[in-house]
């Protein structure tokens, strides 16, 4: 074994070529100066100086102001080797760094890595022979921001004749269209080497059933075949928030309509080789917010991903990089401090116009409330009648009070609680409101016996698209009802040393629910104890079961 083999072993071998960088640094005020900055007005293209090959970039690293207001994806990438017209890297800024839907979050893995406050790295290694022109677009044409950068590269006398380029495009569908999610299509001879995937719930319940699909050099059966969209991205069980080398999920909300998340794999450690071509695909399916009510079933959800690739020769383009509108989620962004002439507030208190955050640069409405009970209402205006997610970004700090919301005098099912030891931005899932197009009124009311203030910033509005479902239950959903029995059958078991007399007799205890009585489409089971074991059958729906009451978890 080559003791200095590996990363750390091969810095004590010989290097050839010459460290180069290209970065923001203050010019010609290099010493004194520390505006390191460059400055990018509503719709400008930044060209990077090129940089002349033959060379490898082995670092990149960015932050931008657009982080601080969420909105990374504002920001495209797009990277140009030995002057293609095509850039063979081209994505949302967030996308590419694997933060989904443009806002910072922890991401600790090998060849990325980001802070919660949208520092930016890459280590993926970027070989060109002649030239990389790296370009940078301000794609909002309502706000500037300023980009902080550099860029590392090794000049080399030369590269290997076998070397590949490195390749990275971004395709999305908002909300999903009916077949399987395509992720890559390519031709020609190269490895796949990575996903970055994100998603907002168009309806409650699990999104990620679906199976992934590489097809391999054209073959009609996909060799490779994965067991859920979960299981593709190392996890089990559903995601939560974590981060590791190879793979992860810096963000995850939750399961509802309006929560989000992304989610990345890298394929260092098992690249995907390909001759000819490679379709990659991931099933969009899930089930409702109940199994019993729809499993394995086609979701409306909003999906974008990021396809990580090296390829010998030029690479075909497969999807367009839409525009900054139009590559968003479609949620609607009320600014809440836009209704500070009309808002109406009880009790003394009045709101104010205030600035937190980030060198104070995130205007919010302010309501410096002592009251209990106190309401500060605000009109909103409701672009599209439907059924909406709502999400709220707020604030919290010491001192603010708990506040309950409503929507034109109906409570919503969530409590603000927004005390907290440090002030921090918070964005806050309301639930689903159905809603009419026009006016409506936003009012938030003091709860509890201490009262404090509010500070309001954004309200979002993601107008829903039908609920997908499943109006004849098959047998995926019937396996629910049968879990459902034998976990009731398992723990009155252990509770009575025997199995009960009916199922009547586990709802009756409150062991069981009256749904499980029914068949999954609502078709009355008929029930045979028989000693030592329990029948049901539905005769409607074809199926037998029986169980002894052990554990149907297992």
């Amino acid at each position: 074994m080559n003791c200095l083999s590996g990363p750390l072993g091969e810095l004590a071998l010989p290097m050839a070529g010459r460290n180069r960088r290209i970065s923001s640094n203050e010019q010609p005020n290099w010493q004194d100066g520390n505006f390191d900055m460059t400055r990018l007005a509503p719709g400008e293209t930044f060209e990077m100086p090129v940089l002349k090959g033959p060379g490898v970039i082995t670092h990149i690293w960015m932050t931008s102001h657009a982080g601080g207001v969420n909105e990374l994806n504002a920001l495209s990438l797009r990277i140009y080797w030995d002057g293609d017209e095509a850039p063979a890297v081209e994505a949302p800024l967030g996308d590419f760094f694997a933060v989904g839907h443009g806002r910072p979050a922890t991401v600790e893995s090998v060849p990325v890595q980001v802070s919660p406050t949208g520092s930016l790295t890459c280590y993926w290694r970027m070989p060109f022979r002649e030239s990389a022109r790296i370009v940078i677009r301000n794609d909002n044409m309502e706000r500037s921001t300023g980009l902080y950068w550099q860029v590392d590269w090794m000049e080399v006398p030369e590269l290997p004749a076998e070397t590949m380029r490195f390749h990275a495009q971004y395709r999305q569908e908002h909300p999903a269209t009916p077949g399987d999610y395509l992720i890559a299509d390519l031709e020609g001879e190269g490895a796949y080497v990575g996903t970055v995937m994100s998603v907002t719930m168009a309806q409650d319940g699990w999104f990620g059933e679906g199976d992934d699909f590489f097809y391999i050099d054209g073959e009609a059966v996909p060799s490779l075949q994965g067991t859920g969209s979960e299981d593709y991205f190392n996890d089990a069980w559903g995601f939560r928030p974590r981060c590791s080398a190879w793979f992860g999920q810096p963000r995850w909300e939750g399961w509802s309509a309006g929560d989000g998340g992304v989610c990345y794999r890298w394929h260092v450690l098992d690249p995907v080789r390909f001759s000819e071509s490679l379709r990659f695909t991931i099933e969009h399916k899930g089930n409702c917010a109940e199994s019993e009510d729809g499993f394995f079933i086609e979701r409306p959800d909003f999906l974008s991903s990021v396809a990580f690739w090296y390829q010998a020769g030029p690479a075909k383009r497969f999807a367009e990089l839409p525009g900054w509108p139009e590559r968003r989620v479609p949620w609607q962004e009320i600014h809440l401090l836009t209704s500070l002439r009309s808002a109406r507030a009880t009790g003394s208190a009045s709101p104010q116009v205030r600035t937190l955050g980030f060198f104070g640069g995130t205007p919010v409405l302010h309501w410096p409330n002592t009251e209990p009970g106190a309401r500060l209402v605000t009109p909103i205006c409701v672009d599209r009648a439907g059924r909406h997610a709502i999400r709220l970004t707020t604030w919290k700090a010491p001192g603010f009070g708990e506040y309950a919301v409503e929507i034109d005098g109906e409570r919503l099912p969530v409590t603000l609680d927004l005390n907290a030891v440090e002030p921090e931005s918070v964005d806050l899932l309301l639930g689903v409101h159905k809603m009419d197009e026009g006016i409506h009124l936003l009012t938030f009311e003091a709860v509890g016996a201490t009262a404090g203030p509010i500070a309001l910033e954004l309200l979002r509005l993601l107008c829903l698209p039908p609920e997908a479902g499943r109006a004849v239950k098959n047998d995926n959903e019937a396996h629910f009802i049968r879990l459902g029995i034998g976990r009731a059958l398992y723990a009155y078991r252990l509770a009575y040393g025997a199995l009960p007399p009916s199922l009547e007799a586990m709802v009756e205890l409150g062991i069981m629910e009256r749904r499980y009585l029914a068949d999954e489409n609502g078709h009355t089971l008929v029930q045979h104890p028989l000693g030592d074991r329990f029948e049901v059958v539905s005769e409607r729906g074809g199926w037998t079961h029986d169980w002894q009451g052990l554990d149907a978890r297992r």
